[in-house]
């Protein structure tokens, strides 16, 4: 005798049949799973053995007349629960925990690289860990750490497939909080305000356009205004100038209202003005000095703007040529900044300075020691804005100019190189006490205008290096550009080829290391990347402070702020020595 099992509530797509002990006497008949319970999407949930048992019960007791042997029946039903066989559902899930016993028990972890931005220097660093081994499969849910450009494709809400298997990723989910220009800076602006501070005492003066937000109508009008405000040229017939330009970009003309869009500066500071009245555009989403461009008039502006809503050729750097894609760049959105037409030169040329910050899984704050100065390729002046050798000092930018590499290698210089120019040219400014220690500040104010948001929904194993950009004016103050994630880590310069390897290798030890604890443990933690003046043992990122917490970083004196910080800060303590003393 046989009965007949069926249906997708065990995720059956076939029939099966299971032997059923014959009870004397009476027939039994073939029960399937009803038709209404048959799964015929992925949202309704399978039916469970017990489930089906109770289901085949209830069919019994219905034709309790049939049967003279209740315990014979259910002895009967309990058998057929143990007998059915998993559907190939079923032995799928079957295979995977099977699979994943069998990677817990590997003495390896696996790990997986996207293409570009010199990813050969991960794999070397990640190389040097014996616990570790690279998979070319992206697509495998059994990698342990994953490190790309992008956060694209990354599925955060599957990080940890259960609680024994864990997997980490080099990208916070909202990172573009940060690394988005326009993001940004409203973040800074909703800080300084809560905090009573000033937002344009940290970065130039700014404005944002975004044709995507009802606003853009209030926030066109605003920038306008204040340009013609301080442009040496006033603009002719200025209402009807602005009734132009807004149907040019087809700005929907928008009642206005009492919604603040951002604060208005009182002045413009005097190493931001010059003689050409210089500004910056830059599309919001893009890094590398893509889509920047120095402009003084107000017509360049919109003719720009034009061009970026329908497609804007850029210089192609070296991973479009290799992706073999197309430069053409499409913005909605846009920062438009003043331009600080007095910078501190060296040499007669610009410079700026890149830094790198550390935000681990348990956000966690840390600021490598060493950075870099970034110089142009041409001596500075603010006659030509159309030479970007000039103006725009990204290496992705001055690597296509002549010069390159004339003067320094790869347009590169250390902390210790540039403190050897000060010094040099008389001046008497000790650059790590006045400005890296500023730098260190607007990187913690920059944190805490994302705390609540970095890592919004809580994903777990997230970890992520940004480039922090800086640029000195003639009188030595300290401004924040811009924050970059994916920061440039090709080995361009000796200066490069020294800080980039160890500053990646020490940076895994604060992230991957403590998640994927190394399973052949050393006595000694010595570095095979040695940096000049530090010893091998010693991590290069400093600690500045936990999001989280307002407890103050471990091994701490006490700690002097400077009235510039807000009470918010000055009441949590979070940052390190850093600020010892007067700026």
């Amino acid at each position: 005798m046989f009965l007949s099992v069926s249906g997708s509530g065990f995720h059956m797509n076939y029939r099966q049949e299971v032997r059923l002990p014959k009870l004397q006497g009476h027939k039994v008949q073939a029960y399937s799973m009803p038709k209404h319970r048959q799964l015929n999407s992925p949202e309704e949930k399978p039916i469970s053995p017990d489930r089906f048992l109770k289901y085949l019960n209830n069919k019994v007791q219905s034709q309790a007349g049939v049967y003279r042997n209740p315990a014979a029946v259910q002895s009967s039903m309990i058998l057929i629960a143990k007998q059915m066989k998993f559907s190939s559902d079923q032995h799928t899930h079957r295979q995977k925990e099977k699979s994943i016993k069998i990677i817990e028990q590997s003495n390896e972890y696996k790990y997986n690289l996207g293409l570009g931005n010199n990813h050969e220097l991960v794999q070397r660093i990640m190389d040097t860990r014996v616990d570790w081994q690279q998979t070319k499969d992206n697509s495998s849910m059994f990698v342990n750490f994953r490190w790309q450009q992008w956060h694209r494709g990354y599925k955060y809400d599957r990080l940890i497939l259960n609680n024994q298997y864990k997997q980490m990723v080099n990208h916070f989910e909202n990172h573009p909080e940060l690394s988005n220009k326009q993001y940004l800076f409203r973040n800074l602006c909703s800080y300084c305000e809560q905090n009573k501070q000033n937002v344009y005492d940290s970065v130039p003066i700014t404005f944002v356009l975004d044709f995507k937000d009802d606003s853009v109508d209030q926030q066109f009008t605003q920038f306008v205004k204040f340009f013609d405000k301080y442009a040496p040229k006033k603009i002719d017939q200025m209402a009807k100038k602005l009734v132009e330009y807004k149907k040019k970009l087809k700005i929907p003309v928008q009642p206005m209202n009492d919604k603040k869009i951002q604060p208005i500066p009182n002045k413009i500071p005097k190493t931001q003005n010059g003689n050409q009245y210089l500004w910056l555009l830059k599309p919001t989403f893009l890094n590398r000095g893509q889509g920047i461009h120095v402009v003084n008039d107000l017509d360049t502006i919109i003719s720009l703007i034009c061009e970026y809503q329908e497609g804007h050729q850029t210089i192609e750097d070296d991973d479009v040529k290799n992706n073999k894609k197309n430069n053409n760049i499409k913005a909605n959105s846009f920062v438009i900044q003043k331009y600080i037409e007095q910078p501190f030169l060296i040499n007669q040329r610009k410079f700026d300075i890149r830094v790198w910050v550390l935000v681990t899984q348990d956000l966690h704050c840390y600021f490598f020691k060493e950075g870099y100065i970034r110089t142009s390729c041409e001596n500075y002046t603010t006659d030509d804005v159309s030479n970007q050798f000039i103006h725009l000092t990204n290496n992705a930018i001055q690597k296509y100019s002549d010069k390159y590499g004339e003067f320094e290698d790869g347009n590169q210089l250390s902390f210790d190189d540039f403190q050897n120019y000060l010094n040099q040219q008389g001046f008497n400014i000790d650059f790590q006490q006045n400005n890296v220690t500023k730098m260190k500040q607007l990187v913690w104010m920059s944190m805490q205008s994302v705390k609540r948001k970095l890592n919004l929904h809580q994903r777990k194993y997230c970890m992520e290096i940004f480039g922090y950009d800086f640029i000195i004016d003639q009188d030595f103050k300290t401004w924040l550009i811009e924050i970059n994630t994916n920061p440039c880590i090709e080995e361009s310069s000796g200066i490069l080829k020294m800080l980039l390897p160890r500053m990646l290798d020490d940076a895994f030890k604060l992230t991957i290391d403590v998640i994927f604890p190394p399973k052949q443990k050393l006595e000694i933690n010595e570095s095979v990347f040695p940096v000049n003046k530090y010893s091998n043992t010693e991590s290069l990122w400093e600690s500045i402070g936990n999001l989280e917490s307002p407890k103050p970083a471990a091994k701490q004196t006490s700690i002097v702020l400077p009235n510039q910080l807000s009470s918010q800060i000055q009441q949590f303590q979070t940052i390190i020595p850093i600020y010892q003393g007067d700026l």
